[in-house]
Formats: structure tokens, C-alpha cells, sequence
């Protein structure tokens, strides 16, 4: 199920055009790849460490929190990072909800994570890593 977003990343000139509008088409580059194609090969792209991410993808538990976890590996003290869509509703009535379960859980990891949701819409919420080697932990 989505509720919107599919086929928006399919066109290279469209994203360029799209980072475009916000003048930062020369900072970011867009790597079309599914996420458990994209973080095996992290390390092989030369990538530095992230500052922040945005989370926005499968919306079912073990998904999200392999994003997370991913990111995680790949982060260091104070990244950031953004979790979409923590406030569909529509998903908890249909057990799709995995954002939200995923964030219920980091917020009880106060010594690792601090976390701002902002319930509004479709909701968004920010972590800022205190440690970023809890990843190993996490599994």
C-alpha cells in the first residue's frame, strides 16, 4: 500500500530539476537504488559519514528499521535524523504502522537518541544520535 510518492525518483533530469528549485542540485546526488542495494555498498561509493538523513520509505516495521539501523552504521555523534509519515493513522487501523512501532521504540533509548515528533499531518520526527555505536546493540 502507499499513499503517494511511487515514481517520483524514476527520472534523473526530474530530481535534478526538483533539488533544483532549492538551489542544491550541485550538493546532493540522487543514487536510485533500493536501500538493500544502496547500504552494501556505502563504504565501496567513498561516502563520508551522514550528517543527516531522511527516512521515507517501506513503511512496515522491519524496514524501517533497517533504514535506521543502516543509517546508523554509516553516522556518528549528532547526525540527525528524520522519520517520515509517524502519524498515518490509516496505517495503525491496517497493522502497517512500522514508523510509528519503530519510533515507540527509540524513544524508550534516551541515552542513545533524543527525539522531537511532530504529530502533525502525516507526521514527522526527528532523532539526534548520542551514540551512534548503538547500532550494534540494536539488532
Amino acid at each position: 500500500m502507499t499513499v503517494g510518492g511511487r515514481g517520483v525518483w524514476t527520472d534523473e533530469s526530474a530530481v535534478k530539476s526538483h533539488f533544483g528549485h532549492f538551489g542544491v542540485e550541485n550538493l546532493v546526488t540522487h543514487y536510485k537504488m533500493r536501500n538493500d542495494e544502496f547500504f552494501p555498498t556505502y563504504q565501496n561509493l567513498n561516502l563520508p559519514p551522514i550528517d543527516l538523513a531522511f527516512i521515507d520509505g517501506s513503511h512496515a516495521y522491519k524496514d524501517v528499521k533497517y533504514d535506521f539501523l543502516e543509517v546508523l552504521k554509516q553516522s556518528h555523534k549528532n547526525t540527525y535524523i528524520f522519520l517520515h509519515d509517524t502519524n498515518i493513522y490509516v496505517r495503525e487501523l491496517i497493522n502497517h504502522a512500522g514508523v510509528k512501532k519503530w519510533l515507540k521504540f527509540i524513544k524508550g533509548q534516551e541515552e542513545n537518541f533524543e527525539v522531537i515528533d511532530f504529530p502533525f499531518s502525516s507526521g514527522v520526527a526527528l532523532v539526534r544520535v548520542l551514540d551512534p555505536s548503538v547500532w550494534k546493540k540494536l539488532h
